[in-house]
């Protein structure tokens, strides 16, 4: 009965599809279990989970403005400002129908992505090679490739079946031009748009190139049936894909939306990437740790080994033809060869002097408009044509040029499908750095969408997985023949095994996401509104989040994320960064015009705590917001009385407005050290090192700074700089007069003085600098305490000392300790953090990692 079933095409194909979800159940472990809220992070795997909802729910709420979503409200056709992943989405409506929740519609969706991906590959393994076997180790290599692991948190890549099939479909329509194969190639060829744009326009290049390949190895270039047929089902495609390529067009328009050509080099990779592994892989963990950026690329050295068998093992299998034969030209030939090296050559010329200028110098008006990639595009153009008439005398090859070389028996299909999309797989990953996608992005204009050329990899890691199934074809014959008894199976299944060992990423590390609405959500879900809501504070972490409760409440969100952002999103960041927000704030906020202020409590970072309440206390007493409610504790609801004249308020404000000084503020709470006026702490902290040489000490430091901070308003629309400098000179005066300050300066000469806090502040000055502030010192035009005090505010002192003083503000102000005080009792941790700002630059994270900490959440009762 087994047998039988195994005959059914049908059943046979879904057993192969069962056993690439089994692999990927154990290649994720234990991914499969928490398929109901299991996320990479919680950034972009929400809003991709948004998108997914979005597809279904519009499309049975109002198809024909699916692009309209309720997302960066007022614009319009936001859903183009990212993939629209409607292919990904449409197999999933039965789940959204039977009620699953968006983030668990994703984790099933993603779980099927590395399933659906191994098992489009096998068939195209497969169909290239004619070996089941084959396709085993074409489908394992590229499923679970390294690279597919570093996009858990983008779905619209990692899920990329229709990458392979829509070669398959090309080649088995290319085998036979017959109708029932031409509609399977345009169905490929129109999900492949539908599902993701960014692979559907890294495929153009590629496809068109293997189409050649297989025009040519079939004698087919003047096939009636091929040209008509195929390009009526691409055709077809095309149109059908219109409607949702279009809005892509429109907002590009509309927003001058287009990746810069810096956003394009940042996402470029380099060769050396492709010996740096995915840190999720165990087998190959750490390789490539000290490789320049981000990228991951490296493809597992099975899949490298097995390819390069597929190049070598065919010499085994097919002895060589001599490789010294002359081959003759025709004459007209000949001319179109000669015309060809002129043109080469004139490329060649043109091309060095526009490398080497780019566009400058003497030869800018040569090279302003022919640029270097045109005249390299011109060079290998000219040199492809010319190899494919015949190759130069000096190369001797078995053939007489490309095309007969490509119509070689000596070589299968799949060799020439897997050469093709590993080299032009590996030039895309490459982006920037090479000129062949520099004229790409200048000529076709999806190009100018995409902002990470790298991902590109994923069709060289398709091309290396189809050779490397041929090269498993190729040794399992190799054995065969010397082992008879040893069966290809036995060969295949060991090379399986292998390949499921060296690119296991179990166990797999995951979060687990908020699957289920909060109550603020719930309640805007039931409030009629006349406008948008607005979520503060506007940051990555919020805006994802509040893109995931969109799907709940179904209101149109202001604020938000995705590929490209919306001008009123920057713009409310901007205004809300840092210090106290002003009154053209909620002006903005009525103009959009916003409905609803959501404020979420906890992700406001401490410090900032004090401008938020002043802000809002001043504007429902001026009655431009009115407070609503808070939710699950935490969570504040504000109604813009502009727009929402007839909300009601619910429950009186959980703080009054009052005017605070900074002092007072920092003894309730140290961490406002790092709020508003955080910049006089840090010249605080330099007092300390030009002074002694070594870092402030917490309760003295706390004690200084609130000198500084005595009578200044914080959150105060008004100008404090004024009383800030006069605190911090009477804080430099009492300084001048301390025992310790004494000891070390009271016998020392202007000049010994000058040097030391030099010296202690790392600022070496010129002979002329140190002379002048001697020379004023002597004669009494200068003070040492303005001297001390210039020396804290040296341009130099401050960029030397800028990451250090933050982090120690931040053990000050969230833990309330010195860095090496219990439980550290090193300066361990601290190193490990200004490590960390100094290596990364992302100040942000800082705040949100001390936040993060168990000793701080111990301390608040978090």
């Amino acid at each position: 009965m087994l047998a039988a079933l195994q005959r059914n095409r049908v059943v046979r194909e879904a057993l192969i599809f069962l056993a690439f979800c089994g692999f990927t159940a154990v290649l994720t472990w234990p991914y499969v279990l928490h398929l109901r809220d299991a996320v990479a992070d919680t950034g972009d795997p929400y809003l991709v989970s948004w998108i997914l909802w979005w597809d279904y729910h519009q499309t049975f709420t109002d198809p024909l403005n699916l692009f309209h979503a309720n997302l960066f409200y007022p614009l319009r056709y936001t859903l183009a400002f990212s993939e629209n992943s409607y292919g990904i989405a449409l197999p999933f409506f039965p789940l959204y129908a039977f009620g699953f929740r968006p983030l668990t519609v994703h984790a099933i969706a993603l779980f099927l992505g590395f399933a659906t991906s191994g098992y489009a590959a096998f068939r195209l393994g497969r169909t290239l090679t004619g070996s089941s076997g084959a396709g085993w180790i074409a489908g394992i290599a590229f499923a679970f490739v390294p690279l597919r692991f570093n996009m858990l948190s983008h779905l619209q890549y990692l899920f990329s079946m229709w990458i392979p099939l829509i070669f398959e479909a090309l080649v088995l329509f290319a085998r036979d031009r017959s109708r029932k194969r031409a509609i399977w190639l345009g169905i490929a060829f129109f999900m492949s748009g539908l599902t993701c744009v960014t692979w559907f326009a890294f495929s153009l290049v590629p496809l068109a190139v293997c189409a050649a390949i297989l025009l040519t190895r079939y004698g087919i270039w003047r096939d009636r049936a091929f040209w008509w047929r195929g390009t009526t089902a691409v055709g077809l495609a095309g149109i059908a894909l219109l409607p949702f390529l279009l809005p892509y067009q429109f907002v590009a328009k509309l927003y001058n939306f287009r990746r810069s050509v810096d956003e394009v080099k940042d996402g470029s990779a380099r060769a050396v990437h492709w010996l740096a592994v995915e840190g999720r892989n165990r087998f190959w963990r750490g390789l490539g740790t000290n490789a320049p950026g981000r990228f991951k690329l490296f493809p597992g050295l099975l899949p490298l080994l097995l390819a390069l068998a597929a190049w070598l093992l065919a010499a085994v299998r097919i002895s060589p033809r001599p490789t010294n034969a002359v081959h003759e030209v025709p004459p007209t030939r000949s001319r179109w060869i000669r015309c060809l090296d002129v043109l080469a050559l004139l490329a060649l010329v043109l091309a060095i002097p526009a490398i080497g200028t780019g566009g400058k110098g003497t030869l800018h008006a040569l090279t302003s408009s022919i640029t270097a990639e045109r005249a390299l595009g011109l060079l290998s153009a000219a040199m492809f044509a010319r190899f494919c008439l015949a190759y130069p005398v000096v190369l001797r090859f078995q053939n007489a040029n490309l095309i007969d070389t490509v119509q070689s028996g000596r070589r299968e299909d799949a060799f020439w499908i897997g050469l093709s999309l590993s080299i032009i797989g590996f030039i895309y990953s490459l982006g920037w750095n090479t000129f062949f996608y520099r004229i790409l992005y200048e000529f076709l204009p999806i190009f100018r969408s995409i902002r990470i050329a790298a991902r590109g990899a994923m069709f060289a890691n398709l091309g290396l997985a189809i050779l490397a199934g041929l090269g498993a074809k190729h040794f399992a014959e190799l054995i065969r023949k010397r082992q008879p008894r040893l069966r290809p199976v036995v060969v295949f299944g060991l090379m399986a095994g292998l390949l499921l060992f060296e690119l296991n990423a179990a166990r797999l590390r995951f979060v687990r996401g908020e699957a289920d609405p909060d109550a603020v959500t719930l309640r805007l879900r039931k409030t009629p509104m006349r406008g948008g809501v607005v979520v503060l504070p506007a940051n990555a972490s919020v805006n994802h989040r509040r893109i995931l409760r969109a799907a709940d409440h179904m209101k149109p969100l202001i604020t938000g994320t995705s590929g490209f952002d919306s001008p009123y999103e920057g713009r409310i960041e901007f205004d809300t960064r840092s210090g106290p927000l002003h009154d053209d704030f909620i002006k903005l906020l009525e103009e959009i015009p916003t409905s609803y202020l959501v404020v979420e409590n906890r992700a406001v970072a401490p410090e900032r705590r004090v401008d938020y309440e002043t802000f809002l206390a001043r504007a429902v007493a001026g009655g431009r917001l009115r407070y609503i409610n808070r939710f699950d504790g935490h969570d504040d609801l504000y109604a813009v009385t502009k727009t929402e004249p007839e909300a009601k308020s619910e429950a009186p404000m959980p703080f009054a407005r009052e005017i605070r000084e900074w002092a007072a503020l920092i003894q309730k709470d140290p961490v406002n050290l790092l709020g508003e006026y955080r910049s006089w702490s840090q010249t605080v902290y330099r007092l300390h090192v030009a002074s002694y040489g070594t870092m402030p000490r917490y309760a003295d430091f706390l004690a200084e700074v609130m000198v500084v901070g005595h009578g200044v308003l914080a959150s105060s629309l008004e100008d404090q700089h004024a009383k800030l400098e006069d605190n911090l000179r009477q804080l430099v005066d009492d300084w001048l007069q301390r025992p310790k300050f004494k000891a070390l300066y009271g016998s020392a000469t202007d000049a010994g003085f000058v040097d030391k806090i030099s010296a202690n502040a790392g600022v070496t000055l010129s002979p002329a600098e140190r002379a002048e502030v001697i020379q004023k010192l002597r004669r009494g035009a200068l003070t040492r305490g303005q001297t001390l005090l210039e020396m804290a505010k040296n341009d130099r002192f401050r960029e030397r000392e800028e990451n250090r003083s933050l982090v120690l503000l931040h053990y000050f102000g969230y833990l309330r300790r010195d860095p090496d005080d219990p439980p550290d009792r090193n300066l361990d941790g601290f190193n490990f953090w200004l490590k960390e700002v100094e290596s990364t630059g992302e100040m942000e994270r800082l705040p949100r990692a001390f936040m993060d900490s168990i000793e701080y959440r111990q301390r608040t009762n978090q």
